[in-house]
């Protein structure tokens, strides 16, 4: 270490039972003349603390606190104003970290990562397997800290959150780049990055970024939305390269996809202290809903591709069944919780268990009775019923599709839309992988697309109730099982029924309506675009429930509604454009049939805009107990769509349908403008609260307000 030129580097070596590749790591920086090395040991015990001490290097510890915290111990503890963060399983080739101090210099930056190339420490496959796939992933691209430059006072200014188990780098990434500093990654200079050779060692990796990720999309909820997507993406994309370059690494793409959302959902149940904002719930939300369009475009696509029109259509037509079912059975239960879960001093385990009992139940009673009335009428969804199958899986899709609902509703009331984003892209993972399968095995009938959608909601069911087992909030089932506590919440639900009902049932309505008036390709072709017209109106939707939730609390105000129909508008708009501009494609590729439907984008897109009033108007009416009112305007917009529908469907079909949903949302955006405006013109909106004013004061009664 007394050879010269030093480098006025201090190099910093996290290691915890490091043992069998400190020597190596330890050597190879030794020959790069470095002013220090510094070894920050996590409680190790091995051999790690003689191992560094024997190579010269200053050893502190971190009393195992991890990572994170090793590393900014590391950087108090050095003398030079250059740190390299090496981690142990590193090795720096002869004169790398010279030339790497060069361009950092030169380029003026804040942060440098080398370049690295990923090697498996044996013979086996699953260290074969984690070096390929790094070695052909877009995120080498990355800026890391496993060997990385940086400027020691941005480094302790920004500062890694100690917080962080891992994933600490993507977090820091972030931070970083918001502070403006300049980071990158050398495409000149690298270092050999090995990987052990076990399952053991590749799950740990998995498991390490699924929650890593997790922590950093709850941490930074825009700028990390999008990361839930990461390992889904990095599957399609690893699947992809694997079929054509290495077939045997397939199964660790399988592997590598359970474990990071398996983890992913531990990141994401981390709690935050006040719940989300009202814009991050309303993001959350609709991110929730609008998410799933990357897999339904596929979902959709595959079965348009491979299925007849004729039983695409009628698929389509039993799926928007057991939607409606859902619409009908929820019995207002979803919007009276965003009311009154919020002020439960149990957590609201008790509403939680006595709301999805009974939407539950009277989800399986509901699509008993569209059996009963479909298969009377006979022609158009009556048809699908002559297949027990069909039968059989369509009762199980509207149970599990009702309480998949349900849960939605319960995680805005916890402020906590997040989890349901999570459930809503492992829902739609398990829908196409299921699709896949039946076609695959030539099931290429009705079933198929039923059973997938079916499939897709049990997944998202058992995920949800895990989600709330871990948080700490088990519904107390055996309190939700009393009659009196069920009549409770059904006389505070009841009253939101019939507006939701008259909100939602129509766009179920018109699908069976068109299977009946026109012919089922001509159902398959308005159920593709309206599927992509629906993701988007999540988004006014969310924001309206979001609003809601809010009101429920102390001292709201104008500024609430404000905001939210200033988020509305934004986010409406946006995904608006962003339909419009991909929508004509995606149709395009499924089918001729269907890209010519394109058309109707452009007057369902404007409808959706006006939802922006009318749903921000719904959640103000419900937080004020203007039910009534509110269930008028809606019963309006829902007998301009569907009254003419049938007259209108025979004289102009597909495009006059179209301009009748038009016209509906504008009569009553107009009316719900108009009234929102009168309600708000007060300086303050005083909005009763809901333990003031339904005796849950100190107690958990589900007495109606």
């Amino acid at each position: 270490m007394d050879q010269s030129p030093v480098l006025e580097v201090s190099v910093i070596v996290p290691a915890r039972n490091a043992a069998k590749w400190l020597p190596r790591c330890l050597q190879s920086i030794r020959r790069q003349y470095p002013r220090e090395i510094i070894v920050v040991d996590g409680c190790s015990t091995d051999s790690t603390v003689e191992i560094a001490r024997s190579y010269g290097a200053r050893v502190v510890s971190d009393e195992g606190k991890g990572l994170p915290a090793a590393r900014m111990l590391g950087a108090r503890t050095a003398v030079c104003d250059v740190v390299a963060l090496i981690d142990s399983d590193v090795v720096v080739p002869s004169g790398a970290l010279g030339r790497l101090v060069t361009e950092f210099e030169e380029g003026g930056y804040d942060g440098l990562q080398f370049g690295l190339v990923s090697e498996a420490d044996g013979p086996g496959y699953w260290g074969a397997a984690l070096a390929w796939h790094h070695n052909h992933s877009r995120v080498r691209s990355w800026f890391g800290v496993c060997a990385t430059l940086m400027r020691r006072d941005v480094l302790l200014d920004i500062s890694f959150d100690e917080s962080f188990s891992s994933g600490e780098d993507i977090e820091l990434r972030i931070r970083l780049e918001n502070a403006g500093r300049k980071i990158g990654v050398s495409t000149t200079t690298t270092v050999r990055h090995q990987f052990a050779d076990t399952f053991e060692f590749a799950r740990d990796q998995w498991l390490q970024d699924g929650a890593g990720l997790g922590f950093t999309v709850r941490k930074h909820p825009r700028r990390g939305a999008w990361l839930l997507l990461l390992p889904l993406l990095a599957t399609v994309r690893g699947v992809a390269l694997s079929l054509i370059h290495a077939p045997r690494f397939l199964p660790y793409w399988m592997c590598f996809l359970l474990y990071n959302y398996r983890a992913m959902a531990f990141g994401l149940l981390r709690p935050a202290p006040q719940g989300l904002s009202l814009g991050g719930n309303t993001a959350w939300l609709s991110a929730a809903r609008v998410a799933p369009m990357v897999t339904g475009f596929l979902f959709w696509g595959l079965a348009a591709f491979l299925l007849p029109p004729a039983q695409l259509g009628l698929g389509s037509a039993v799926v928007s069944g057991a939607l409606l079912t859902v619409q009908l059975a929820l019995l207002g239960v979803g919007p009276a919780v965003l009311t009154l879960l919020p002020t439960q001093a149990d957590g609201g385990r008790r509403l939680t268990a006595t709301s999805l009992l009974v939407v539950g139940l009277s989800s399986l009673l509901v699509s008993a009775g569209l059996v009963v009335v479909t298969r009377a009428l006979g022609p158009g969804v009556g048809e699908a019923w002559s297949d027990p199958a069909v039968l059989w899986v369509f009762l199980a899709a509207a149970l599990f599709a009702g309480v998949a609902y349900q849960l939605d509703h319960i995680g805005v009331a916890q402020s906590r839309a997040d989890l349901a984003m999570l459930r809503s892209v492992v829902q739609s993972l398990v829908q196409l992988g299921t699709l896949v399968i039946c076609l695959a095995v030539g099931y290429r009938t009705v079933g198929a697309v039923v059973g997938a959608f079916a499939a897709g909601a049990v997944a998202s069911v058992l995920l949800g109730m895990r989600l709330l087992y871990r948080a700490g909030l088990r519904p107390l089932w055996k309190e939700g099982l009393r009659l009196p506590n069920a009549w409770s919440l059904l006389r505070r639900g009841l009253p939101n029924h019939a507006l939701m009902l008259a909100d939602r049932a129509p766009g179920y309505l018109l699908p069976l309506i068109l299977a009946a008036t026109l012919s089922a390709s001509a159902t398959a072709s308005w159920y593709m675009v309206w599927m992509l017209a629906s993701a988007v109106f999540f988004v006014p939707q969310s924001a309206g429930y979001s609003l809601q939730t809010k009101l429920a609390m102390p001292n709201s105000g104008l500024s609430l509604v404000r905001g939210a129909l200033r988020i509305s508008f934004v986010l409406t708009i946006a995904a608006g454009a962003l339909l419009l501009i991909a929508g004509p494609l995606v149709l395009a590729v499924i089918g001729p049939q269907y890209g010519r439907a394109w058309v109707l984008l452009l007057l369902l897109i404007p409808a959706l805009i006006l939802c922006c009033v009318t749903q921000v108007y719904y959640g103000v009416c419900r937080a004020m107990g203007h039910l009534a009112e509110a269930t008028s305007v809606a019963l309006l917009a829902a007998l301009t769509a569907v009254l003419p529908a049938v007259v209108v469907a025979q004289n102009f079909a597909l495009p006059g349908v179209s301009v009748l949903w038009l016209l509906a949302q504008a009569a009553a955006a107009l009316v719900a403008g108009l009234r929102l405006r009168s309600m708000t013109t007060a300086a303050r909106l005083v909005v009763p609260h809901p333990v003031a004013s339904s005796g849950l004061a100190g107690s958990n009664r589900l007495e109606p307000r």
